[in-house]
Order: structure tokens, then sequence, then C-alpha cells
């Protein structure tokens, strides 16, 4: 079967973890050019290490919610790659999650800040350098919580559901100079969200982990220039079986 991620440029935010580094260890493999970034530096550098791809790799420290970073990123990937052709904006973080009337100011404005302003802020940056090529991919990752509620996510839920309609839109934006985006929604995984956001996780053994779910993220890549998905969700078949019927 073809593959269409060979001398791909790609950016993956939350690179050194999760869905991440899933994700760029399989675009490597397939001949992708990644650039991983984060803001645990530590934390990068032990992924970098683990990835080991030599010239097709490079990490890059980054925090998605500050501009100067994002203009920081794309520099630094142009330097090493001449070009950007992907972005998958992977990163997040769950925030505080509990009922809203028990959420601070910065609460809300942290988690809104990570899960969406940010993002909005990386298309714009990696949109300012795809264009001028007339063609580029820009990947959000989403969650479940965009299409399915539960108590206690609520300003998480708000974020990931604009996350969205952000797509929809720049998709059309895009278009018209030959670009593209995509929205890929994953139900629940063993990424180390629930231990990064002091939620019990014990509920999810059994579940898929972070390398299932790459391969629908990855495929989310793998198409043709005349084509994209336009949204796609997966989920561990135990989720739907035993806390959840989406259908």
């Amino acid at each position: 079967m073809k593959h269409y991620i060979e001398n791909k440029t790609i950016i993956i935010t939350g690179g050194s973890s999760g869905f991440g580094m899933e994700a760029a260890r399989m675009l490597l493999e397939m001949g992708g050019r990644v650039v991983v970034t984060g803001r645990n530096l530590e934390k990068l550098q032990r992924a970098e290490a683990a990835l080991g791809a030599g010239e097709n790799l490079l990490a890059v420290q980054a925090d998605a919610t500050s501009t100067e970073d994002w203009k920081r990123l794309m520099d630094a990937t142009l330097k090493r790659f001449a070009k950007l052709d992907v972005l998958i904006n992977n990163h997040g973080e769950g925030g505080k999650i509990a009922p809203v009337e028990e959420m601070e100011d910065s609460d809300i404005e942290q988690t809104l800040s990570v899960n969406l302003a940010s993002v909005a802020k990386g298309c714009r940056e990696a949109i300012k350098v795809m264009k001028p090529n007339g063609r580029g991919h820009i990947v959000n990752v989403s969650s479940a919580c965009a299409h399915h509620s539960w108590p206690n996510w609520s300003v998480y839920t708000a974020a990931k559901a604009g996350l969205v309609g952000l797509t929809r839109c720049i998709h059309l934006e895009m278009a018209q100079w030959g670009g593209k985006a995509t929205t890929f929604i994953p139900g629940a995984a063993r990424t180390g969200f629930c231990d990064a956001s002091g939620i019990d996780g014990t509920w999810m053994e059994g579940f898929p982990g972070a390398e299932e779910f790459a391969r629908t993220l990855v495929h989310c890549v793998d198409v043709p220039e005349n084509s994209f998905i336009e949204e796609v969700s997966v989920w561990g078949t135990k989720q739907v079986k035993e806390s959840l019927n989406p259908f």
C-alpha cells in the first residue's frame, strides 16, 4: 500500500509523550521528517533519545501558549528542513477537572489557553509558512468531550468543542489556496493524561494505549494531496461497552 509521508516535514506539538511521541515514531518509520516539541526540556530530551531518528528528527523546546515560541519553532523547522507540510496540534492538558462553580478565573483561563487559544496561535503561524507554497495540512487533536458530555468537564469540553469549530473554519480558509485541516477525536486512552490531571486512572485498565490510537492519528496525515479527512473519532471498545454508547 502506498504511503504519502515520505519527505514531508511534520511538526508534532506535545511530542514528548502519549499520542504525539507514538505518532512521531510511526511517521519517522514511514520516511517523514519530524519536529517534536514539548515544554519540559528533560522529558523532550528523553523522547528525542528514544526516537533516535538522526537527521530526520528535530526536538524543539516550546510552550504552545507563547506566540514567540511558535515563531521560534517555525524558524527552527525551516532552518533544518526548509519547509513545513503538516502541523499536528497534539498538545493540551486537563487542567482542573471540577464542577464549574469550583473553578477559579485562573483555572478557566488556563484550560482555555492551553487547549484552544494556543492551537489557534499555532494554526496562524503555520498557515503563514504554508500559504506561500500553496499547500499544507493541519491536524488538531480534540477529544470525545467535543461531542459528549460528562459532569465536571465543562470548561475542558468547551475548549475541545471549540477546536472542532476552529478546524472546520480554517479548513475552508486554507482550501482557498490549497491547504486542508482535519480534526482527530480520541476517546479515553492510557496516555498519562489522568496522572497529569490528578484523576484516578485505575478505571482505564484494558483501554487502548497511545500507540493504538496514534495509528489513526497518523492515518489522518497519510492521505493523497487531493484528499483529506474532515473528522475522525476513535474509541476503545471497552469504553463503549462499559461506560458510553456514542451511537
